[in-house]
């Protein structure tokens, strides 16, 4: 999606005139932390204030540089004040919500908050607009035409269509400790959202958070000629799996396009293990996947073991348990696992894997 703005053509006005701090705009705005306030202070004091204030011309209303000229006013340092020119406040607010991601580094949850403000300010252009011509409408408001307001939210805030529609969900679930730890980035979307939807998932003794050993990423590499994507990983994980690109769980695998040859080592918890077995089996299926190879536990009594089954070609049983990994803890492995094949290229993954445990072909 391309966004753009109103054309706005910046013009210096009398800094004398009486500038209006207006809740409602202010309120858009995502607060400074304690430090970088300290920061922009010394920078005030040090250099003066060189960039102008942003005003709405016709109502004087302070849209851009409110943290600046309560600290220029405080210790009477001079600014500049430049005008731009709207229609109505729905414009205006829309602007001062575009103009944040240019200029600020805020944290994903920060940046769907953002996005998620602009829904109404688009909900009520699109109302003013309807019955007009779409395409003289959708300079100013992006998703006039379009059906998926929450995939052009996204791309506004440059996050995963998955992420936008968690942080919406954690907005109207979530506490303010929570989202306050969000805003500073001392947690993730996609952590509190499990917590919120599968509090179970959450307080189980399980951990997700454990990477497959280079003798079975390697050995997956050989049978399928390389990979292509690995959707449940990280950037650590990737440095054994080695995987041509990949998915965080920030990136949340499970909303995204699945292509070319596939690992997988999916989170165990349910009912992420499900949801990605599931995934895997239909992408195979409508061949966007062209070749898959599945470490999972052997829970051949689980229906999504069942599903990975019924697309397989072969199955190899490790002789011992996998020890997974992880930079900065031990496994202790409590179950046997099985690595499954998917693909028409049996002879090569059965050559890869056969030294690895017992090998069996899956007919039907």
């Amino acid at each position: 999606m391309t966004t753009t703005s109103v054309e706005l053509n910046p013009a210096i006005i009398d800094a004398s005139l009486s500038v209006t701090i207006d809740d409602e705009f202010q309120s858009l705005i995502p607060p400074l932390t304690e430090e970088e306030l300290t920061g922009l202070e010394e920078n005030l004091l040090r250099d003066g204030c060189i960039d102008p204030l942003i005003v709405w011309a016709e109502q004087c209303i302070l849209l851009d540089g409110h943290n600046r000229k309560a600290i220029c006013d405080r210790y009477s340092i001079d600014y500049e004040l430049h005008g731009v020119s709207f229609t109505d406040r729905n414009e205006a607010k829309q602007w001062v919500i575009e103009h944040q991601f240019g200029r600020r580094n805020l944290t994903p949850f920060q940046r769907a908050e953002l996005a998620l403000k602009l829904k109404p300010v688009w909900a009520t252009q699109a109302k003013k607009h309807q019955g007009r011509r779409t395409d003289l409408n959708s300079n100013f408001c992006p998703n006039l035409g379009k059906s998926d307001t929450k995939r052009d939210l996204a791309a506004m805030a440059g996050i995963s269509h998955g992420n936008i529609t968690k942080a919406n969900y954690i907005a109207d679930h979530a506490d303010s400790v929570t989202k306050d730890q969000l805003r500073r980035g001392e947690t993730t979307i996609h952590a509190e959202y499990t917590k919120l939807k599968n509090p179970h998932v959450a307080n189980n003794s399980g951990d997700n958070e454990w990477y497959t050993p280079t003798p079975y990423t390697g050995r997956a590499a050989s049978a399928m000629g390389g990979i292509d994507l690995d959707p449940a990983s990280s950037l650590a994980a990737n440095q054994v799996v080695e995987a041509k690109h990949i998915y965080t769980a920030e990136d949340d695998g499970l909303q995204q396009d699945w292509r070319g040859r596939v690992f997988m080592n999916p989170p165990y918890a349910q009912p992420l293990i499900q949801q990605f077995c599931e995934k895997l089996v239909q992408e195979f299926k409508d061949q966007n996947v062209t070749q898959a190879v599945v470490l999972v536990n052997n829970a051949t009594e689980t229906r999504w073991f069942q599903a990975l089954l019924s697309v397989a070609s072969a199955v190899c049983f490790p002789a011992g348990r996998v020890r997974f990994w992880h930079p900065d803890k031990t496994s202790t492995p409590l179950q046997g696992q099985a690595v499954l094949y998917l693909g028409n290229h049996v002879c090569k993954f059965t050559s890869a894997f056969k030294d690895m445990g017992s090998m069996c072909h899956v007919t039907r």
